[in-house]
């Protein structure tokens, strides 16, 4: 994890959408509120990324070229249990968020979110580690 000009361990997220725009916004909204980031483009970058870098958190897309989203949630849950993720899914429906719950991610941020929505799940997901 890079540390911040303070000397503290700086929560970094990672990205994990095939959507070069969501990738550009979330980047921009998160490095403006403090975090550090990192993108994946696909499933298995996310899955590689997620274990040789270990993010503080990862928000994970569902639908990706490769392997999806949940896929690549599971074999990151396999190496590393207590990594937080949130999946991002344009499907809503309550039984699609128990699903992915169910499956084992941490939250659930219907697309198209709101973007004050990703900073409060990352902001609580950054005080939970830190206490």
């Amino acid at each position: 994890m890079a540390e911040s000009p303070n000397g503290a361990a700086k929560f970094t997220v990672l990205v994990a959408d095939d959507n070069e725009v969501a990738q550009r916004l979330c980047k921009r909204v998160l490095e403006k509120a403090g975090y550090g980031v990192l993108i994946a483009a696909d499933g298995l970058q996310a899955v590689d990324i997620a274990l040789a870098q270990k993010p503080s958190m990862i928000l994970m897309d569902v639908a990706m070229p490769g392997i999806d989203g949940l896929e690549a949630m599971r074999r990151i849950k396999t190496e590393v249990p207590a990594m937080p993720i949130v999946i991002a899914s344009a499907h809503s429906m309550a039984s699609d968020r128990e699903r992915f719950l169910a499956a084992g991610a941490d939250n659930v941020l219907s697309k198209p979110f709101r973007l004050a929505d990703l900073i409060s799940i990352v902001e609580q997901l950054a005080h939970a580690g830190s206490m």
